[in-house]
């Protein structure tokens, strides 16, 4: 009995000494690793100042987000010539934003979709920096609200359910003086920009969308449906205000020409392929208010894009999306 506890009490032993030495090694390795994100996250080649990083490599965040799109589309198919307005219906979520020298994870709750409210399926993403960044919006929505309107003065409202449409946009900007002007400080918050600057930028943007217009149930008006894809490229310029008492102002705007268009519009049966028609073109636009103060920030950022595409004595479409934030959050 005496050497079975004393087997027992070295093999016990042995394991509090084995838990030990993975616990030695994970905290090294954890070491090595916090060395090397927290040397990537403050080792930058920027004007610091203009722009620096906060205290703190870890990064909480609480947002409410808010978007809606709208459509416009005027033209003449089939000799009859139309109007047709419609809104889809807006969008809430709330989301919990955690990060850790600039690896961030997020989850994201649409209350209205837990109870029913909202139905249709919206993605929207973004990854900013200070040389170069990207908007990524996929929407497919049919809760439009609308009119439509013909050439003799008819107006009628638009069933539910008779709008449909699948939209997809990709911007892209590339800021030239990235050293004294940060984007992040204004819509990530992983930088504080410190004294005023703006930047001249380049961008791109790509839009493809699938609209679906049903046949009135009442008034018997023709089918419609639409396919087209945008390619545009184009400048712009955005600005950092850094003003008193530790508030951040952001204005940017940043047009594109549309230099590949691919459009083709059926009336019932009737096939239409669109030829390109100038001026084409694809706006975005972004806003922000941020106010700093010690560990603590807090404010909201606005980014929406505007897009008009087409002939107008056929058929041209204005797009309208966009996407609003408030947050608060802090760091350490």
């Amino acid at each position: 009995m005496k050497r079975l506890f004393l087997l027992f009490l070295a093999l016990f032993s042995l394991s509090v000494c084995a838990e030990e030495l993975k616990r030695d090694k994970f905290q090294e390795f954890w070491h090595r690793v916090d060395k090397n994100l927290s040397h990537r996250y403050y080792n930058l080649s920027v004007d610091t100042n203009y722009i620096v990083r906060p205290m703190g490599r870890w990064r909480l965040m609480a947002r409410y987000n808010f978007s809606g799109s709208a459509i416009d589309a005027v033209g003449n198919i089939s000799g009859q010539e139309f109007r047709t307005h419609a809104t889809a219906k807006c969008k809430s979520t709330i989301s919990f934003v955690g990060s850790y020298t600039g690896i961030t994870l997020a989850m994201t709750f649409n209350p209205g979709a837990l109870v029913g409210w909202y139905k249709d399926y919206e993605f929207n993403t973004n990854e900013y920096y200070n040389r170069m960044g990207v908007d990524i919006i996929y929407q497919r929505a049919k809760n439009f609200r609308g009119w439509s309107k013909t050439e003799d003065g008819t107006r009628s409202q638009l069933p539910k359910d008779m709008v449909s449409m699948r939209f997809f946009n990709f911007n892209y900007y590339y800021a030239f003086n990235h050293r004294r002007f940060s984007y992040p400080a204004a819509f990530c918050h992983s930088y504080i920009q410190k004294k005023s600057a703006g930047s001249f930028m380049l961008g791109a943007s790509f839009n493809w969308e699938k609209l679906h217009i049903s046949a009135h149930p009442e008034s018997g008006d023709m089918m419609h449906r639409l396919r087209m894809a945008n390619l545009a490229v184009g400048a712009g310029y955005g600005y950092n205000f850094a003003l008193k008492h530790d508030w951040l102002l952001h204005l940017s705007a940043l047009p594109t020409l549309v230099i590949y268009s691919y459009t083709k519009a059926w009336s019932n049966e009737d096939e239409n392929i669109m030829r390109y028609q100038f001026p084409e073109f694809i706006l975005t636009g972004r806003l922000a208010l941020v106010r700093n103060f010690g560990r603590y920030f807090a404010g909201g950022t606005m980014v929406f894009n505007y897009s008009a595409i087409g002939d107008r004595d056929r058929l041209r479409i204005h797009n309208n999306k966009w996407r609003a934030r408030a947050f608060v959050g802090f760091r350490f």
